[in-house]
Parts: structure tokens; C-alpha cells; sequence
């Protein structure tokens, strides 16, 4: 297999659940050695949903590419250990709980006074600083604070907030921790100095809400705080949360231009279908497919905030949803894309591996894991033309690497055996 860019960078994570396990993948793709330090007893999440022990779906999908090291890190042994090794790395990942690091003697400032050209990518839910710095924190928990729940508009049957799925803040971080660390590898080949990568779920979940956050003084006080001051209103008084959800997105939809008649999903005859149209000239190719040219939204004098307008347009809603109901999704797509209508299906994940453009596009990797067998794993996030990336092994069974890892670092056989008969280490 052809080294990938990153093939002389040496990564030592510290990672639990997602968002710095998938970090780890992305580095780990682009060529990197990635070691997983894991407990004794394992990362917890080997067993989320696993049918063989310590081997669950979720964990693997999110650790392939990695050797695991088995050390445990609460006796001072496993710290000296540690310390031992770690000059031969470059990037040290950190997703544990806050507090937890210092507690083990492996946060920034100790590491980096042992060795002073790493690179340390810490992330955390809330930050570092601030009233919340000490909280802990999932994805939902730092989606729903920062505003993404909302953002996404879904309810449950009690009208309660749905959150995201997949976790996007979990992944966003991870690869804006990512992309931060190679900025540092980077600054660090020009000056020889190593330094601190922070990310949060707060600080994902804010980039990717960008202009529903930003504060815009003119538009803002024709939209948004008229919008803001009637949901504080319906708060107030007692409102619902899916209450107070509907009156933003009435503003919502009505400050985003003509009215999405033509992005959005309507259901098919046999499934369901998205139209993506953000100019004229494709919805217009949109109203010729569906027979809607007496639509008028793009009219300049077409005022979406007008109540009249906003009921001409539910009609104009009705009589697309009735239409592409009539007929099957093939056929709907084969209308839209003769019409250079930018649309999809709605399909499910579950088919995805086996689409046909997935399969033309080669998204897909071929695996042999040993212990669980063959599979089949999302490949790489992008394709580098002179250095390639690649899916480059299974995730690892616990403590597989540990005696690799440490040999590779100048540890003899004698001393190995030592600390495993001591406890420290395990695996093989």
C-alpha cells in the first residue's frame, strides 16, 4: 500500500466514543500511525451494541487504521512508561473527560514540559474556559445548548426536541482538530516549536449554524429580532417548545428569499424525492416539470412575509405534493435531471454501501478483521492525487500492538515482560 502524506507523523490518541476516534481515522488515512492508549479493561465503547465481546460495530467503525496499546496509566509505572515513550511521537489526541487528563499526569502542560515540540490536540464539549468549562458534554448536550437542535427543527411525539443523527458536532470536531494539528505539524517543520490545538463541540456546533449566530444589525432588526422578541413573547406566556419552534421558522423561511417550493423533499408514489433548486433558473426548470408556471415567487414584487402570500404559497405547496405523488421516484428524477433540476432519492445508510455511485467513486474499503471477518468500511474523506489515502487496517483487538510499540521505542523483551508480570501493560 502507497504511503499517504502524513507517513513520517506518529499519533498517540487518548480518544473515547466519536469525535476524536474519528479524528484518529482521518490521520490515520492520510498515512499517519496512530496508536490508541487504552485501559487494561479496554476503550467502554468496544462494547456498545457488540455481539462479540469488545468488538462492537460502532467501536470498529470508528478505530480502523489504528494499533492499540493496552497500558494503565493510573499507576505511577504506567505514567513513567508513558513518558518514556512519548518523545517518539509527534501529536498527542485528548477527548477524555475534563479533569481527567491532569488527574493522570497527561495533560498539555505536563507532556509538553517532557517534550516540547508536540503537537496537542485537546478537545472538550464546552471549552476550557468560561461557567461551562468543567461541564461535561455529548454531542446532543453541546448541540442543543449551542442552538444546532433548534436549527434542525425536529420534534417528537410528545413535541419535544429531536437531536441530530448522525452526531455531526462530534465528527465536525474531529476534523476541525485535525485540521488544526496539521496547521501545527506545519508551524512546527518552519520553527521547531510544538502547541496546543483546542476544539469543542460548542465551537463545531457555532461554525456550522454561521449565519443563523451572526449578529447583522440591519437585517436583523427586520427578521431576527422581531422573530426573537415573539418567541420570548410565546415563552412567557406559557408557549410549547414545537410553538415557540414553528414562530422561528415562519421568519425563518420567509427571510431565506422566494419560498422553498422547490428545496425541499416531497413524497413520491414509491418513495421520496429532494429538490435543491437555489436560483431562478432552476426552479424555473422545476415549475415547467411539475406544470407550476403560475407560481409567481420570483417575482420582484413577491413579498414572502406578506400573509397573503404566505397562503397563495400553501396552496402552491398542496398542488406540488399532489403532483409528485402521482408518479414513482425514477420517473421524477429522469423529469428533474432533463430539466437540469439539481434533485436526489431520499435513501436510507443502510443501502448506501452498495450504490452505484459509491461503488464508481470507490468510497468504499474492504477490510478483514481478526476477529469478526470480512467487511466493508466508508473509505477516506478526500483523495490526495500524488500521495494516496487509504483505509489501511481493521481496528484493533485491545492491546494488540502493545509489545510492537513499545519495542519500537527501544523497550528490550526483559523490560516488556516486566511490566506486563507488574500489571501495567496487556495485550500482546
Amino acid at each position: 500500500m502507497p504511503d499517504g502524506p502524513l507517513s513520517d507523523i506518529r499519533v498517540l490518541e487518548f480518544s473515547l466514543i466519536v469525535a476524536m476516534p474519528f479524528n484518529g481515522i482521518v490521520m490515520s488515512d492520510l498515512g499517519a500511525d496512530v496508536v490508541k492508549v487504552e485501559p487494561l479493561t479496554g476503550d467502554p465503547y468496544r462494547s456498545s451494541g457488540a455481539v462479540v465481546p469488545g468488538e462492537g460495530k460502532r467501536f470498529q467503525s470508528l478505530n480502523r487504521g489504528k494499533r492499540s496499546l493496552a497500558l494503565d496509566l493510573s499507576t505511577e509505572q504506567g505514567r513513567e512508561l508513558l513518558y518514556r515513550i512519548l518523545p517518539d511521537f509527534d501529536v498527542v489526541t485528548m477527548n477524555y473527560r475534563p479533569g481527567v487528563a491532569k488527574r493522570l499526569g497527561i495533560d498539555y502542560e505536563t507532556l509538553s514540559q517532557i517534550h516540547p515540540p508536540l503537537i496537542y490536540g485537546d478537545l472538550t464539549g464546552f471549552g476550557p474556559r468560561g461557567p461551562m468549562a468543567g461541564a461535561g458534554a455529548t454531542d446532543l448536550a453541546a448541540t442543543a445548548y449551542a442552538g444546532l437542535v433548534v436549527g434542525d427543527a425536529k420534534v417528537g411525539p410528545g413535541g419535544e426536541p429531536q437531536g441530530l443523527s448522525p452526531a455531526i458536532a462530534d465528527y465536525v470536531t474531529g476534523l476541525g482538530i485535525g485540521m488544526g494539528v496539521l496547521a501545527a505539524l506545519h508551524h512546527r517543520e518552519r520553527t521547531g516549536e510544538g502547541q496546543l490545538v483546542e476544539g469543542s463541540l460548542l465551537r463545531s456546533a457555532l461554525s456550522i449554524l454561521d449565519v443563523w449566530v451572526m449578529r447583522h444589525p440591519v437585517t436583523d432588526a427586520t427578521l431576527r429580532d422581531v422573530m426573537w422578541d415573539d418567541v420570548q413573547a410565546l415563552r412567557a406566556a406559557g408557549a410549547s417548545y414545537q410553538e415557540q419552534l414553528e414562530r422561528r421558522l415562519e421568519f425563518r423561511n420567509s427571510g431565506a428569499g422566494p419560498p422553498r417550493l422547490y428545496y425541499r423533499s416531497y413524497v413520491a408514489q414509491d418513495g421520496a424525492i429532494v429538490l435543491g433548486c437555489l436560483t431562478k433558473a432552476t426552479r424555473d426548470g422545476a415549475r415547467r416539470v411539475l406544470g407550476m408556471e403560475h407560481d409567481r415567487s420570483d417575482d420582484p414584487d413577491f413579498d414572502a412575509r406578506d400573509p397573503e402570500s404566505r397562503a397563495e404559497t400553501a396552496v402552491w405547496v398542496t398542488e406540488v405534493e399532489a403532483k409528485v405523488r402521482e408518479q414513482p421516484v425514477a420517473y421524477w428524477l429522469e423529469q428533474f435531471r432533463d430539466a437540469g433540476v439539481p434533485c436526489a432519492p431520499v435513501q436510507f445508510p443502510e443501502e448506501m454501501a452498495d450504490d452505484p455511485q459509491v461503488e464508481a467513486m470507490g468510497l468504499m474499503a474492504d477490510l478483514e478483521h481478526e476477529m469478526t471477518g470480512p467487511q466493508r468500511v466508508v473509505g477516506p474523506i478526500v483523495d490526495l492525487s500524488k500521495t494516496p489515502t487509504a483505509a489501511r487496517r481493521a481496528s484493533p483487538v485491545l492491546g494488540r500492538h502493545t509489545t510492537e510499540v513499545l519495542s519500537e521505542s527501544g523497550l528490550s523483551a526483559e523490560e516488556i515482560a516486566a511490566y506486563r508480570e507488574a500489571g501495567v501493560i496487556g495485550g500482546e
